[in-house]
């Protein structure tokens, strides 16, 4: 039973004034004598410590008249347990923000607090599901479980709770609201719920939400946002800066480290220090950012001046250009020879912060080649089964077709029949015309550094003398580039799925064309030496949550002591930050700097009028919220009390009960008059 107004009951109250009237009877004060009392019998009061109820059914009868009168406007509402598994139930699904910045203070513990005050005010028969997001969402509590488990809810939620703290991955709140409608779509059981996200978070306005552009928000779900909110936002944020583009292999600040410190808006500090050498002091605005090259420092550098740390520090790993091992088949003594393809090939391949090629010279006769060789260029007499063996084990080779090599010769290296290559040469001499690339496929992997369209002017590249070479209609042969005249330039194919062999109808040097001398030449090596797996770019830093590369080691070390085995090609997700140590069996080692992500320090809340411009049916707040559901929960029980009526009831109980409490009433009055007294 339920009460449609329930502070009615507070009038059963004035029971208590029958009681008080029924024991009070005091006598009259006031004694006025006149001639006729002479003649009655005078009668003792009856001492107030000796005063005791009389008439029990009256006084019973009357209390009962107003308690039955203040139930009558409380009206009752009896719910049976058919009628309460027919009302509307809620389907609930709790975002519990886990990312760095809920490490500020108590904002965590909070955050937990108000997710089980939450879970502890659902009804039986609604369903709920509790999930953690940061750069992901994970369930915490799913409806599958909670449909085996409702009852043992609240508590199992609390003791995971209590395992848990907040992470330091970044904050992408618009993947987790996606992900969480499909969550709700991905559960049958659902169906005929009210749908309801309730998102508990600092709603700091550093997160991502731009998931929801491509989002459309389902009708039937609607999003409840809990802010928890900071003593304040007084914060500072050091992270790494994008360094400049490099060009030619030399780094744009060689020894330097750009580093960005940036203050939130509204903060109210603005003096900041660098605990560098010598140590950096500086000024800065709220809202601002700032750009600051120190020289190189150690494996981290630390912000001081605000009220909150987890984002004051930046870890840098040392410089550690990967060496690439590469092979020349040719002979040495032309190194030095200005008309040779060593000698171009050799000043190209010059060290980087990135890379650090290493070219040696293999002679013709070389078999097998040696298994720490990366990369091979060959620009003589195709050896006739070192190469094949060597693309089959999965490497990369660069070869030039020259006017002695023979159909034969490429069958042997790319395994196909020789009946199907045609191969002629130019006639050369003053005769003979230059060639020009008139068609280049710049998203081709080989050429993937021409894909800025800025770089795709190849106008100004003259081939004084190329090979006529078709390859075989089948096979799997492609043609990135070629001539004006429509002869292919290059030949590439992928050989037993994991080879990759280029062939060349022109080489790099100037007795064939103007390659080596051109600005195009050191940037198609780079390509080159990408797309075999050594990319000559690197971020400036790995970010928490991002998947650490693993070439080929077996040893992860964490940055706060310990490590873990890692098996061939397994990847692995870095969860704080810090240097992490990437070991191999050959004694080979490389450190990897992970930071938490830069915008994780905008710390400054979120007008949750942003989601709603994105599509998201936001509630107003939780007021409103609770206001909406009490109004809809009103309404229900008035049209069962319209049902049942029984305030009607009550009040025919009342008028029977005032019928027999006024007969009773009147038969209570004394009827014997007082006796006269004698004379």
């Amino acid at each position: 039973m339920t009460w449609l107004f329930p502070l009615y009951l507070l009038g059963a109250g004035a029971v208590i004034a029958p009681i008080l009237m029924h024991l009070r009877r005091r006598p009259p004060q006031d004694r006025v004598e006149f001639s006729s009392l002479m003649f009655l019998e005078a009668q003792t009061p009856v001492p107030v410590s000796r005063r005791r109820l009389e008439n029990w059914l009256l006084l019973l009868l009357r209390c009962l008249l107003l308690i039955l009168l203040a139930l009558m406007f409380a009206r009752p509402v009896w719910r049976a347990e058919n009628d309460a598994s027919t009302a509307p139930r809620n389907a609930t699904l709790l975002l519990l923000d886990d990312s760095a910045s809920m490490r500020r203070g108590d904002l965590w513990r909070l955050a937990g607090d108000e997710a089980l005050r939450r879970i502890s005010r659902l009804e039986s028969g609604d369903r709920a599901a509790v999930a953690l997001f940061a750069k992901d969402l994970r369930l915490l509590w799913s409806f599958d479980e909670d449909r085996t488990s409702a009852s043992a809810r609240t508590s199992s939620l609390k003791q995971r709770l209590a395992e848990l703290q907040a992470g330091w991955s970044s904050t992408n709140l618009g993947s987790a609201l996606v992900e969480a409608c499909a969550i709700f779509s991905r559960t049958p059981d659902l169906r005929g719920m009210t749908r309801r996200i309730v998102l508990i978070s600092d709603l700091q306005e550093g997160s991502d939400i731009e998931a929801l552009r491509s989002q459309v928000w389902p009708e039937n779900i609607t999003v409840e946002v809990h802010r928890i909110e900071a003593p304040d936002f007084d914060n500072l944020t050091l992270s790494l800066a994008a360094n400049a583009p490099e060009t030619s292999g030399k780094a744009a600040s060689p020894g330097m480290t750009r580093l960005r410190v940036s203050n939130t808006r509204g903060s109210k500090v603005s003096e900041f220090s660098l605990h560098t050498t010598p140590p950096i002091n500086g000024h800065l605005p709220p809202g601002a950012s700032r750009v600051i090259s120190v020289p190189q420092p150690g494996s981290s550098v630390t912000l001081n001046g605000d009220a909150w740390d987890f984002d004051n520090t930046v870890h840098i790993a040392p410089p550690q250009p990967r060496k690439v091992k590469i092979a020349f088949i040719g002979d040495d003594k032309t190194r030095n020879e200005a008309s040779s393809p060593l000698f171009y090939l050799s000043r190209a391949l010059q060290p980087t912060p990135v890379l650090r090629p290493e070219l040696i010279v293999l002679p013709e006769s070389t078999a097998p080649l040696p298994e720490d060789v990366q990369m091979v260029f060959l620009a003589g007499p195709l050896p006739k089964a070192s190469l094949r063996d060597y693309l089959s084990s999965g490497g990369f080779v660069v070869a030039v077709i020259t006017d002695r090599t023979t159909p034969g010769d490429l069958e042997t290296l790319t395994g196909a029949a020789a009946a199907g290559w045609k191969i002629s040469q130019l006639p050369a001499g003053p005769s003979e015309d230059y060639a020009m690339l008139a068609e280049v496929d710049t998203s081709h992997p080989l050429l993937r550094p021409f894909d800025d369209e800025r770089l795709r002017d190849f106008t100004k590249l003259r081939f004084w003398h190329h090979r006529r070479v078709t390859p075989p209609a089948a096979g799997g042969f492609t043609v990135p580039a070629r001539f004006d005249n429509g002869d292919p330039a290059m030949i590439a194919r992928v050989v037993d799925g994991r080879g990759t062999l280029l062939m060349l109808t022109s080489g790099w040097h100037p007795a064939d064309s103007q390659l080596a001398l051109s600005t195009k030449f050191v940037p198609l090596l780079y390509g080159w030496l990408e797309a075999a797996g050594f990319r000559n770019e690197r971020p400036a830093s790995w970010l928490v949550g991002d998947l650490l590369p693993n070439q080929n080691r077996t040893t992860l070390t964490l940055p706060g002591g310990g490590s873990r085995t890692l098996k061939p090609g397994e990847g692995f997700s870095a969860g704080m930050p810090g240097l992490f140590t990437l070991s191999g069996d050959g004694g080979t080692s490389e450190q990897l700097a992970v930071n938490i992500a830069p915008d994780e320090g905008r710390v400054a809340p979120m007008d949750p009028a942003v989601l709603r411009e994105l599509g998201v049916r936001v509630e107003a707040d939780a007021a409103s919220v609770a206001a909406r559901a009490a109004a809809r929960e009103r309404l229900a029980l008035n049209e069962e009390e319209g049902r049942q009526r029984a305030w009607a009831w009550l009040l025919a109980l009342l008028l029977v009960l005032l019928a027999l409490e006024t007969w009773l009433a009147a038969g209570t009055r004394p009827s014997t008059p007082a006796r006269p007294r004698p004379a």
